[in-house]
């Protein structure tokens, strides 16, 4: 928190909620000050005063200067070294490979220390960062080109093979060897000459394009959500102002030397991971510990050697962690924080990250790709005491309320509907798809897709998903609460629950499940009628042994395990 640390700021009592205290943060006069400003013809709750671009906004990590920041493996960057990096190489795509304000430039690549350099430098030099999921294949990349019309892309050595039939396209390879080719150049060979700290003189304001992400679908063409500058630096502002109450509150170690440390397990072109963990990461202060791939024990090991606070992943990897027995072989006494998002958490597995790690707050956080990853957040004791809660719509740029789907109605406490979300940080559009924005966004709010509802006290609970919900026989059936039962049993690991077809009833309850142990369908579910009403018990359940399948963001494949089992229940009905 180096860069904040000469704010003046109140003092406050420790029992004062932290939505109080952020209230008092962004009052007239105070350092996060917000107003209301219209946007696009719709009226937005912004801060007063925040950098313009996100080139300023870079160039506030070097208020950590000379503290480590990426590591990965046996290389350690400082803020220092990134900015500086990100600076040579904004100037090398404006010099010598031609970018031009609002160009889209693709970024294809694991999680190196280069993929935070190559987007800095991408956005820096005017461009639009087109990310892009590092597991798409050769057909997707080439529809993500045509679709995005990216003339260059920055990839590892791996992925520089899947870009070398794109016709016209300068690759820049970072990490492996280069293909050799005339239009791929080494990233560290473009660096030559340049001067760190020097950014491109190109006018970069709030409402400039910055970057497309693409929908993370498990199959099919994604769409590409197309956030401004404003929204990404609102974003962070966002996060800081979160921060800082919870330093006022005395909820942060007060050492001023003192630094955070988070172990890294999600992909950066995953929403997550690009901005809560990444560039939240660079904005506070806080080491990055990059981790190649998932794995428990390595994990455990990162953690031990690089003395970790924070994780943050799927709910899959935190249960991982809390289950496995190889905990007593580290020492994991850093670790403070154990968060989550991307899926739902069973409650039960709250209980269980309580439990293996007392003294570590288990947090959730949900958002989505077009809100940039914020909506509500909840953590420590509240989320112990709501293990079903997402939190509170987060304070103080994010405002949620709950429609009616068929209707538009807004809908009073307790009663569920659609999930809306209005707020600066939310994408402008889909690049390329009026239908889809227009279909999704209206009068300034984003309809998610999700079923959820706020309760008295203005916590949000999402109950399931609009296109999940099964309906046998007029009775509608939240997938989710099955789900969560299932989770609850000892013998399961993971769970989805999903609609058969049924030419009586319409649809019929399905469930897969990877256990630990050997149980029979009929435990299962007799587990479930102990629970829920007769309808809700699934008509078929599948039993494995193995993990269920996942895509690139670290997801459940949910549409690949439905047409996978359909396809068996339609052959055993045949």
């Amino acid at each position: 928190m180096s860069a904040f640390d000469n704010l003046n700021l109140p003092s406050v009592d420790p029992s004062t909620p932290s939505d109080q205290v952020i209230g008092m943060l962004t009052r007239e006069g105070m350092p996060f000050e917000t107003t209301e400003q219209e946007i696009n013809g719709v009226t937005h709750t912004v801060f007063a005063n925040q950098p313009p671009s996100l080139r300023e906004a870079f160039m506030m990590f070097l208020g950590h200067g000379d503290k480590e920041f990426l590591v990965y493996d046996d290389e350690r960057l400082t803020f220092k070294d990134t900015v500086a990096r990100a600076s040579m190489f904004a100037q090398a795509l404006v010099d010598d490979f031609g970018v031009k304000k609002g160009d889209r430039v693709a970024l294809s690549m694991r999680n190196y220390p280069e993929w935070p350099i190559a987007y800095m430098g991408i956005i820096a030099a005017g461009g639009i960062a087109v990310v892009m999921n590092a597991w798409w294949t050769e057909e997707e990349i080439t529809w993500g080109i045509k679709d995005s019309g990216a003339k260059v892309a920055v990839t590892d050595g791996e992925r520089a093979l899947r870009f070398m039939t794109q016709a016209d396209m300068q690759i820049i390879v970072a990490r492996d060897a280069a293909p050799e080719a005339a239009n791929v150049t080494a990233m560290a060979t473009t660096l030559e000459g340049k001067k760190p700290f020097v950014w491109p003189t190109v006018d970069l304001g709030p409402e400039d394009l910055a970057m497309i992400m693409y929908t993370s679908g498990s199959s099919g063409f994604p769409k590409g959500a197309l956030s401004t500058h404003r929204a990404v630096v609102s974003l962070l502002m966002n996060w800081v102002c979160i921060a800082l109450s919870l330093k006022m509150l005395g909820r942060l170690n007060p050492d001023p030397d003192f630094q955070p440390v988070m172990l890294v397990a999600v992909p950066f072109f995953h929403i997550t991971g690009l901005l809560p963990v990444l560039f939240v990461s660079a904005t506070i202060g806080r080491k990055l510990v990059m981790m190649y791939k998932w794995d428990v024990e390595e994990a455990f090991r990162l953690i031990e050697k690089e003395g970790v606070t924070t994780f943050t992943g799927v709910p899959t990897m935190s249960y991982e962690m809390a289950a496995s027995d190889l905990r007593g072989k580290y020492d994991l006494s850093t670790l403070t924080d154990i968060g989550g998002g991307g899926a739902a958490r069973p409650p039960e597995h709250v209980k269980l990250i309580k439990k293996s790690f007392p003294n570590a707050n288990p947090g959730i956080g949900y958002g989505l790709t077009e809100t940039n990853s914020l909506t509500a957040v909840l953590s420590a004791d509240e989320y112990v005491d709501r293990p079903t809660s997402t939190g509170k719509p987060t304070p103080p740029l994010i405002h949620v309320r709950i429609t009616d789907p068929a209707t538009g109605k807004e809908l009073p406490a307790g009663e569920p509907g659609e999930v809306c979300i209005k707020s600066v940080v939310n994408i402008r559009e889909y690049w390329n798809n009026p239908e889809a924005t227009a279909r999704a966004f209206k009068n300034g709010w984003f309809h998610s897709g999700d079923v959820g509802y706020l309760d008295d006290e203005g916590y949000l609970y999402i109950v399931d998903r609009l296109k999940d919900i099964i309906i046998r026989g007029g009775e509608n059936i939240s997938s989710l609460e099955v789900e969560g039962v299932l989770h609850a049993h000892d013998a399961v690991d993971d769970v989805m629950v999903f609609s058969l077809p049924d030419e009586r009833l319409g649809e019929l309850v399905g469930a897969v499940v990877s256990v630990n142990r050997d149980i029979s369908e009929a435990d299962l579910k007799a587990e479930v009628a102990k629970h829920l009403a007769a309808f809700k018990v699934p008509e078929k359940i599948w039993i494995t042994h193995e993990p269920l399948p996942i895509i690139a963001s670290g997801k459940i494949d949910r549409k690949g395990i439905k047409e996978q089992y359909r396809g068996l229940w339609a052959a055993a009905a045949a």
